[in-house]
């Protein structure tokens, strides 16, 4: 990708993180306005929804129970903060700031963050790796393709389809048994809160297509 697309799409990431703006669609559906139409319809029946119990799923375990990095201290901090001590999530924070997003996610109101475990990482070669989180726009690109604009809560998650803050869509299905981000990452912890997020942890690096 040329240093001029990514460039633009680092701004992108940025400014709509600092300002929490709604990302728009594009005209060109191909989802036909899934994704306001599957908005609205989660909305309507999240009253009764599991969600209000809090975060779920296999992986919430890996998170200790108290303390820094757990699910009720992160509840009390901004996002970038709140998974900067995590064993859980240290690497995206790391990445983050590697990124130059940490500051922005920490001040932008009412995001959704698809949340890559540490493992998540290991996907990349070491030396890929090492190069990509030495070339901070490729890294904001990246990384911008797992946030969206709003909170989107688990009743919302089944087949919707979200504007990703470097200007992609990120794709959902499944249920509470188990949803899956664009056709390959597992939630492994939906519903984690952060002071100014919902995150939903997943097993693999969403790849901006």
């Amino acid at each position: 990708m040329r240093t001029s697309t990514l460039a633009a799409a680092t701004t992108v990431v940025a400014l709509a993180l600092a300002l929490g703006a709604c990302a728009s669609g594009s005209g060109d559906t191909d989802g036909e306005g899934t994704e306001e139409s599957g908005r609205e319809t989660g909305r309507e029946g999240a009253a009764g929804d599991g969600s209000a119990d809090g975060p779920f799923g296999p992986g919430c375990s890996d998170f200790p129970s108290e303390g820094g990095g757990s699910l009720d201290a992160m509840a009390d901090q901004p996002f970038a903060t709140a998974i900067a001590d995590s064993p859980v999530l240290g690497n995206l924070a790391d990445a983050l700031e590697r990124a130059g997003l940490s500051e922005e996610l920490d001040t932008a109101e009412g995001v959704t963050v698809f949340a890559p475990v540490n493992d998540a990482f290991d996907m990349y070669p070491d030396g890929e790796m090492d190069d990509l989180l030495g070339d901070s726009d490729r890294l904001a690109y990246l990384l911008g393709h797992h946030v969206v604009a709003g909170e989107v809560d688990s009743a919302e998650l089944d087949g919707g389809v979200f504007d990703s803050l470097n200007g992609g869509r990120v794709r959902v299905s499944g249920s509470r048994g188990g949803y899956t981000v664009d056709g390959y990452a597992t939630v492994d912890c939906a519903d984690v809160r952060t002071a100014n997020a919902t995150v939903h942890v997943v097993d693999m690096l969403l790849m901006p297509s």
